[in-house]
């Protein structure tokens, strides 16, 4: 109605700037609900880090990181690229109102994902019958059993960004974001206070026990709000002319997905396998608390993509390279903004944090420094990455990331034997700034070649 008033001769316009305003803000509050839900999981993350490393020390948090790092790059060997070609897949067929297509997409991944899994447990089953054999009771700081844990939770974590990934394509970002982002410190909080409240240690087992139950928990939550997403959709048939959900994947599209999601998982937990070569657990959990606190850069851009993805997946879908571009701006605007104001915060109270922990995290200010040069350029890249595996282009990702993890280990092996943590720290830093260059590099080619043929 004030719109209609506004357009009257003679009428004010400030009946439009209001409708105008209140556009915007309906625009703008699923975002702010989004960054509300990521910063309370940073600072739900730090808390669980601090009571860890107060009530088990260093060496436990080390523990800790190293079963997550694992379970994490084991799951996204077991999720063949699947999530990430479910988020392009889903988001198209979302918005042309096929539940049923998103439904056998869904349980096709799932089958996958489980039928290999099957396969390499059998395979494994040799080694571990050894493991089990060597050692009366699990000793969890050894790691042998972690990787033994971190086998057998594995497809928990594919199967966690297989719905996640399906969930935000719906729209439905902030109930993902939110779920894979809070359950764990959540859980691993109730860990810490029960073990105090008994007057328990804070054994490595039952922080490897609450950390797998995360994983139990997060993916039946998100498959229970995906049905809910797809019981609202309503079914629609598809115009004759409508064939954005069957366009056809560039050929080899899934095992270059796949490559990009195993090499980006290992690419950031990266220090967490090559450092057990150099460092010891203790040194390792200093490490990663600075690791943590400096990820306020990879949290925000996993928020960003959790809005940004789809957007990408439709416009890539409609060839439409202006918006491609714009979307990436915005994605390099919004991180820079949010990181560099995040990251000096962070420097200042270095010493502050430190202290919370405990005299083993003397050196936490010095790692703090060194990976927040690396992630400045992370930031100031935006979505690059993202961009190219869902316009199509993951191979050209995965090139990015097979030249940058080989940079990596072949700095790590001369670095670590004679620099230590802060010698990898610097490798690894620089191998994140090389690898973001080259994807945003990568992805403006892509989008000057598009806009030329067009």
């Amino acid at each position: 109605m004030l719109a209609e008033l506004d357009t009257k001769p003679g009428m004010p316009p400030i009946a439009g700037r209001v409708d105008r305003l209140a556009g915007l803000a309906s625009k703008l509050l699923p975002m702010g609900m989004l960054a509300a839900s990521r910063g309370g999981a940073i600072l739900a993350q730090f808390a669980a880090q601090l009571a860890v490393g107060t009530l088990a020390g260093a060496s436990g948090l080390g523990v800790l990181q190293l079963f997550t790092s694992w379970t994490c790059i084991a799951g996204e060997v077991l999720g063949l690229g699947l999530p990430t070609r479910a988020m392009r897949q889903v988001s198209v067929a979302y918005a042309a109102g096929r539940a049923d297509q998103i439904q056998q997409i869904l349980r096709e991944s799932r089958r996958k994902i489980l039928r290999v899994w099957l396969w390499l447990l059998l395979l494994a089953a040799v080694p571990a019958a050894v493991l089990l054999g060597q050692h009366a009771a699990p000793d969890w700081t050894h790691y042998g059993w972690l990787l033994l844990g971190a086998g057998l939770v594995a497809p928990l974590f594919s199967l966690l960004r297989l719905y996640a990934e399906s969930t935000k394509a719906t729209g439905a970002a902030l109930a993902a974001v939110t779920l894979e982002s809070l359950t764990s410190p959540a859980l691993l909080l109730l860990a810490c206070a029960g073990c105090w409240l008994a007057g328990q240690p804070l054994a490595s087992i039952t922080l490897v026990t609450a950390f797998a139950l995360s994983l139990v928990i997060t993916p039946l939550a998100l498959r229970a709000r995906l049905r809910q997403q797809l019981a609202q959709l309503q079914q629609v048939k598809l115009a004759a002319d409508d064939t954005a959900a069957h366009q056809p994947a560039p050929r080899g599209d899934l095992l270059y997905l796949w490559g990009t999601s195993v090499l980006s998982i290992g690419f950031l937990q990266l220090p967490f396998v090559i450092m057990p070569l150099y460092v010891d657990t203790a040194e390792i959990g200093v490490f990663a608390v600075a690791h943590k606190l400096i990820n306020v850069v990879t949290t925000l851009l996993l928020l960003l993509a959790a809005v940004f993805g789809p957007a990408f997946a439709r416009a890539a879908a409609q060839r439409d390279q202006p918006a491609l571009l714009g979307l990436l701006r915005r994605t390099q605007l919004i991180s820079t903004a949010v990181f560099l104001p995040a990251a000096l915060a962070l420097l200042v109270l270095a010493g502050p944090i430190a202290s919370l922990f405990g005299n083993d995290f003397g050196d936490l200010r010095l790692f703090l420094a060194i990976l927040a040069a690396g992630h400045l350029v992370n930031a100031a890249t935006g979505l690059a990455g993202v961009l190219l595996n869902m316009a199509g282009a993951a191979s050209r990702e995965l090139s990015t990331l097979v030249v940058a993890l080989a940079a990596a280990l072949a700095g790590s092996a001369w670095v670590g034997p004679e620099y230590g943590a802060p010698g990898l720290a610097a490798v690894f830093s620089g191998s994140i700034a090389l690898k973001n260059l080259a994807s945003y590099a990568l992805a403006t080619h892509l989008l000057k070649s598009t806009g030329k043929q067009q």
